[in-house]
Formats: C-alpha cells, sequence, structure tokens
C-alpha cells in the first residue's frame, strides 16, 4: 500500500477524485513496464519510467487541511469506488450519465443536444440548441488591439462548419468514460473533451489556435430566460443584464468575472432552474436572452504580431442546478474548481500530526474563508473572509489551539471594536450582509508547535 496525502486548501471539508501519480519498480534491471501491472482500465503505467496517474475518490478532506489514503497497486480504483459514470452509443448521439446527470453529444454536429439534470428532472438546454457552440466573430479593435473588444464585435459572427470532423467515445476505463469532440476552421484546429465529474460537465479543451483578428466564444442555449444573468467579481457576485435596450445595457455586450457566470430563470414547469458556467482563466463572459457565454481566446498582431499563436490547454466546466445560484452553493463549486484537491505521494512514517488533521475552518456555508495569513504587526493571524449571500450571519472561526484572544480589524490589519472571546478554538464575530471581515487571532508565544 503507497500512503498519500491528500491537501484541500479550502475552508470546508470536501471530497472529490484526485490524481496521483505513483512510480512502479521494475521487476528485473532494463525491464520495461506493462500497463498489464494494473488490472484496472483507467491506469497506464509508461512503459520507459514506471509512472501511472491514478485516479482516486476521496471522501471528507477536513477543511484546510490533509488526510492520508493508503492506495493499493491492484484495483486502486475500485477500491476507492470512484463515482460512477455510464456511455451509451447510437448511430446518431453519444450519452454520458451518472446518478445526477446526463449529457448527450450529436456525432455529426458535435453540439451538446441535452443536459438533463436528474433531480429536478429538468432540461437545461434550450430545445433545439447547440451547446457548447464554438462561435467566431471578427475582432478589429480600433485602439489597443491586445486589450480592447469594441462595440459591435459580437455582432460580426463568421460562419463555421456546421459539421464536426470526428465524435467518439473514449472508453478508459469503466469509471471515467468520455466523449472527444474534434473540429477544425480555416487554419486553427480543436479537440474538446467532455466528461462526468459528480454534479459537473467538464469540458476539456486542447487547441491549435493560428488565427489573427478573430475571437472565439462557446455558447450555451438555455431553456430558461432572464433579465439578469449573475457574475462572480473580487469578494462577491453583480447582475448584469441580458437585454439590450439602451446604451448602458449595449455597452456590457462583453463583462468581467471571476470564478463563475450564472444564468437562472423561471422554466417551464415554473420552478427556477439555471446553469452556471464555471472557469479557470478564462474571464470574459455575456449573456443575451437565453444564451450565456464564455469567450476562450483571441488573437491580436498588436503589439506582438504573434500573440496568442500555438497551442492552447485549458478547461470550463457547466454546473446545472435547481434554483438560483445562491440555492446551489455556486460560489463554492467556483472555489473548488479553482482549487482541487492536492496529492502528494509519501512514504510510511512516524510524526507528530495525525493520519487526518484540519489547521483551520470557517462556517456557516454562506462565509468563505480567502486568506489565512501572519499578521504583520502582531504576534498571530490574520484570518478574512465574506459573506456572499447577503445574510446577517455569526462567523464560526476554527483557529489553531493556543490563542488568547482576538479582535475584528479592518484592512490595514488594524484594531477595531472590542476584543473577541476564543473559547475552545472557537472564535466567533458577527458578519453583515456581503461585508469583508477580517480578524486577528492572537498567538503571544508564537502559536502551536507541530
Amino acid at each position: 500500500m503507497i500512503p498519500v496525502v491528500v491537501y484541500n486548501p479550502l475552508g470546508w471539508k470536501r471530497s472529490g477524485v484526485i490524481k496521483i501519480r505513483i512510480q512502479f519498480p521494475r521487476r528485473t534491471p532494463g525491464d520495461v513496464f506493462a500497463s498489464a501491472s494494473l488490472e484496472s482500465g483507467d491506469v497506464t503505467i509508461d512503459k520507459n519510467t514506471g509512472i501511472a496517474e491514478i485516479p482516486v475518490f476521496v471522501e471528507d478532506v477536513p477543511p484546510l487541511g490533509y488526510k492520508v489514503v493508503l492506495v493499493g497497486q491492484q484495483h486502486a480504483v475500485d477500491e476507492f469506488n470512484l463515482p460512477d459514470a455510464q456511455i451509451n452509443e447510437t448511430a446518431s448521439t453519444a450519452t454520458l450519465e451518472n446518478k445526477t446527470l446526463m449529457v448527450a453529444v450529436d456525432k455529426r454536429s458535435g453540439c451538446i443536444t441535452s443536459l438533463f439534470h436528474r433531480q429536478p428532472g429538468y432540461e437545461t438546454l434550450a430545445s433545439g440548441g447547440c451547446g457548447n457552440q464554438l462561435q467566431f466573430f471578427k475582432d478589429t479593435p480600433k485602439d489597443y488591439d491586445a486589450w480592447n473588444i469594441d462595440p459591435g464585435t459580437l455582432d460580426q459572427q463568421i460562419p463555421a462548419p456546421a459539421q464536426a470532423d470526428s465524435v467518439e467515445v473514449v472508453r478508459g476505463g469503466e469509471q471515467h468514460p468520455a466523449i472527444r469532440v474534434t473540429r477544425h476552421w480555416q487554419n486553427s484546429t480543436f479537440v474538446q473533451t467532455i466528461s462526468l465529474k459528480g454534479d459537473q460537465i467538464d469540458i476539456e479543451n486542447d487547441i491549435d489556435w493560428r488565427e489573427q483578428h478573430v475571437l472565439l466564444k462557446a455558447a450555451f442555449p438555455l431553456s430558461v430566460k432572464s433579465d439578469f444573468a449573475t457574475y462572480e467579481i473580487p469578494y462577491g457576485a453583480i447582475e448584469r443584464p441580458t437585454t439590450r435596450n439602451n446604451s448602458w445595457e449595449k455597452a456590457q455586450f462583453e463583462v468581467p468575472a471571476m470564478r463563475w457566470g450564472d444564468l437562472s430563470g423561471a422554466g417551464a414547469d415554473g420552478k427556477v432552474h439555471g446553469l452556471s458556467l464555471l472557469n479557470q482563466d478564462k474571464y470574459g463572459y455575456d449573456a443575451v436572452g437565453n444564451v450565456l457565454r464564455l469567450t476562450l481566446l483571441r488573437s491580436p498582431t498588436w503589439p506582438d504580431p504573434d500573440a496568442d499563436q500555438g497551442h492552447h490547454y485549458f478547461h470550463y466546466a457547466l454546473y446545472p442546478h435547481a434554483g438560483t445560484w445562491k440555492d446551489a452553493l455556486t460560489v463554492r463549486h467556483g472555489w473548488e474548481y479553482d482549487y482541487p484537491l492536492q496529492a502528494v505521494v509519501t512514504t510510511a512514517h512516524a510524526g507528530s500530526l495525525p493520519a487526518e488533521h484540519s489547521f483551520a475552518s470557517v462556517s456557516p456555508e454562506n462565509v468563505v474563508l480567502t486568506a489565512v495569513k501572519k499578521a504583520e504587526d502582531a504576534n498571530g493571524l490574520i484570518f478574512r473572509v465574506y459573506e456572499w449571500a447577503g445574510k446577517e450571519t455569526t462567523a464560526e472561526f476554527h483557529v489553531p489551539p493556543g490563542a488568547t484572544g482576538a479582535t475584528i480589524t479592518n484592512l490595514m490589519e488594524q484594531a477595531e471594536g472590542d476584543p473577541l472571546k476564543v473559547e475552545g478554538d472557537v472564535v466567533k464575530a458577527p458578519i453583515h450582509p456581503y461585508e469583508i471581515l477580517t480578524i486577528l487571532v492572537k498567538y503571544p508565544n508564537g502559536g502551536p508547535k507541530q
């Protein structure tokens, strides 16, 4: 058995799939490694290096902490009960499904034609719509080519082929099937791998981009419509119009967002449904009517004539949900998508810490811990959080042992108000709707030694 330390960088307990890189020993000097060394179809061993990536589902990793798991070299995936995902094929459609979602891809166009959310029994995409449609636009800013997108850019869509080069099933073992869509357009090629990850659909992009003055978006026509879409901004979220009724609304043809954008509204069943479009490093969105889009690539020629040319590899994800983005905890999904669980292979050894440990945490679920750092001018730790749901709340901080006191500070770490009580390594502080709250937890003797 191989011990693996799984680290959770966020302030709440979570579960998820990690990929563990394991070095397998040679049987004899000069021997090559064979993939048959593992019986799971998910595992491929590099025949020259003996390194394999093994997907493992790990449950309940402590907040801002770690959990040690033991991974066996045989049947490693089955031992950890990876969430099931099944694939079905017809002559025209490839379908992925698990207990939460079903996603269908048309084999001719490569479009996602269905995104069915099982629990409410609701179809997220508009009837007849092409989900994950790649759309191309002429992009010729008047000034500052690499920085600006001019008004009217998104009115100049360039026709693209209606047919994909190929749509193939990537089985990769029974636990991790996927659908791979390959396209080309002009001088560029696009390979997108669609897979299910619990209650989300992950879209892996491998693009060879060879265009100039072209903007690329991925579009999702939804079965709901709203006058507003919501986007994450630093320490909060903001609604922006999906209508274009006046100059102010027309000026918001492209808007920034951090980890997610969301379009939610009343569905045909009279209930609220929506889709959160999560990203890891793409921050331009727009929404008009029932269509939510994410900007993937641009291709300016000034000041660098070869800007953005070449290979691009990135992910984004679809999170269909019942209720509003607040009901669906989209904020947490965005943080988890950007800050995945991390795994480090180690050796069995004795130590002062237990096999499972949390260094700190914050609750309830509408409060997000964004920073823990050493105080600049005091012996203590700074904890910074924000409230995202618009609720008056008491934030509960579970801090490392040994604290002698705590106080609320401003962003400059200057004390404000009365001292806070520390009771059993717990500090409680009121937090107002949408407030950014900072507290200083004092450790005059330097804190716990571990």
